[in-house]
């Protein structure tokens, strides 16, 4: 198989039952989702899918098959919601951008569970307000992001209505998370009703990402550079600060690790797009992320689309060579 870089590849490539959705009008911007069982809440994280990625005449096998792969990842976690961390549709050639992502929305859509997203910098449309809308929308759709460039909650309920766990889900743009999005928190903190354990879902890693690699504290597969854009290591802090319990990101195709930063979990999410650059470290997949929201423990695995799991083991990890 030809390995191909990341250079090259961007070079290349310029409510199922028991499950009640609601949209809230918070400040912040929030969406509610009510489950059935919190002792056992499962996310499942796709992530760089890359629709349209292809040359032309390979497309519509390509976007095939990542969505079968997409259909058979619900289909062997039974997730109660999917987020998806960007870089769903490649770019804006030609204005194609919004096209692209409506094909992606009928195919989350379709996964008959619960979906966000966040935002990629390869997610890019000529209205970025109709996108908005679309998104959402959308059958199924928890995004709540219109309203602050792309940030939103999404409020975790029992059957009481009372709020166990929160999604945050922020809009790192093409440079990372910025003092914008940190700004954002802070004020969706000090406008938040009480306390909450809190996950966070962006695309661009955060520099912590790439120190904990080099410090060893790290557990999984690393086979290229952290690429944290122009994030400079100040997110993370705010985050803990919200109380965030753990970060999943996508981006870096050919990475599969986490370790612990100043308390905070950092996760890379499994690739999900079908082929391409990446596909000769590890097989695409998700990352099924299992809570219980009543004892405030969690855990994940990456997953692939024949139903096999990987965990590394902790301190076990292995740079591929590039």
């Amino acid at each position: 198989m030809t390995n191909v870089t990341r250079r090259t590849f961007l070079k290349s490539s310029l409510a199922s039952a028991g499950l009640l959705l609601m949209g809230t009008g918070t400040a912040a911007g929030a969406a509610r989702l009510t489950i059935k069982h919190p002792r056992r809440f499962r996310i499942l994280q796709l992530t760089d899918l890359h629709f349209f990625s292809h040359e032309k005449e390979l497309r519509d096998a390509f976007n095939a098959r990542a969505a079968e792969n997409m259909h058979k990842l619900v289909k062997a976690t039974k997730p109660d919601l999917v987020v998806v961390t960007g870089d769903v549709w490649s770019e804006n050639p030609e204005g194609m951008g919004e096209a692209w992502m409506r094909f992606a929305i009928g195919h989350f859509e379709a996964l008959g569970v619960p979906w966000a997203f966040a935002w990629g910098n390869h997610d890019q449309v000529s209205d970025f307000s109709a996108a908005h809308d679309a998104l959402t929308h959308g059958k199924n759709s928890l995004y709540r992001g219109g309203d602050a460039d792309g940030n939103y909650v999404i409020d975790v309920e029992d059957k009481d209505r009372k709020r166990v766990w929160q999604i945050v889900c922020l809009n790192s743009h093409r440079d990372g998370l910025q003092q914008d999005q940190r700004q954002w928190v802070e004020y969706m903190v000090k406008t938040d009703p009480g306390p909450v354990p809190r996950f966070a879902f962006f695309h661009i890693p955060l520099r912590q990402y790439d120190e904990i690699w080099k410090n060893g504290a790290v557990s999984g597969m690393k086979g290229e550079d952290v690429c944290m854009e122009k994030e400079d290591g100040s997110t993370l802090a705010v985050l803990k600060a919200a109380g965030v319990r753990a970060c999943f990101c996508g981006h870096d195709h050919q990475n599969d690790y986490s370790g612990m930063a100043n308390g905070v979990e950092l996760v890379y999410g499994r690739v999900s797009r079908a082929g391409g650059y990446g596909a000769d470290i590890f097989p695409k997949g998700g990352k099924l992320i299992t809570v219980n929201c009543r004892s405030g423990s969690y855990d994940w695995v990456s997953v692939t689309p024949d139903g096999k799991r990987w965990h590394a083991k902790p301190g076990e990890h292995r740079e591929i060579p590039n």
